[in-house]
């Protein structure tokens, strides 16, 4: 279980936060500042990536808040949590695909350059949430088999018990 350990997870989560707000920094600096050439098309794949980070935002804060914060643990699903971080690939995809498709259509100059670099921070933001994906299908699936949170002291204890190793082998695994 070492590379995809729930561990990790808050570091993958801050790391998402960075490149949501490069995605929609870039986005934002294409529409406002960058000026459009005459006869350039508009498309909804200027736009797409400003809503994918507003919603990537609200889905890793919800996350994050309901794990780490007494206050919201009320509203923690590990199901929930399987089911955004699954459709975030898609999403994220998406963008990919309509930022593409707009490039190969008209693609000139300060434009064009922010307009690939916001298609690789989405094409990476979708790998990443794959992986958050796993984790979160893994976390999911032994929650429901065992009724524990996976890497949680007891299940460590139990997987203690059943394989006769030290906690610290066990630790160390997880």
């Amino acid at each position: 279980m070492g590379f995809f350990s729930n561990r990790y997870m808050f570091a993958v989560h801050v790391l998402q936060i960075i490149l949501v707000l490069l995605a929609i920094g870039g986005s934002v600096v294409r529409l406002l500042i960058v000026k459009v050439p005459a006869g350039a098309p508009r498309s909804r794949a200027n736009t797409m990536a400003l809503g994918m980070g507003a919603k990537s935002l609200i889905v890793i804060l919800y996350q994050v808040l309901s794990e780490h914060t007494a206050m919201f643990r009320k509203w923690a699903s590990l199901k929930a949590n399987m089911i955004l971080n699954c459709m975030e690939i898609v999403f994220w995809a998406a963008v990919v695909f309509l930022m593409i498709q707009a490039n190969l259509k008209f693609c000139v100059g300060t434009n064009c350059i922010l307009s690939w670099v916001v298609t690789g921070v989405a094409g990476t933001l979708s790998t990443v949430a794959a992986y958050t994906a796993i984790v979160s299908i893994m976390d999911f699936r032994c929650f429901k088999s065992t009724g524990m949170h996976r890497g949680s002291e007891v299940e460590l204890k139990n997987e203690q018990v059943e394989d006769g190793r030290s906690m610290d082998e066990v630790r160390r695994n997880y």
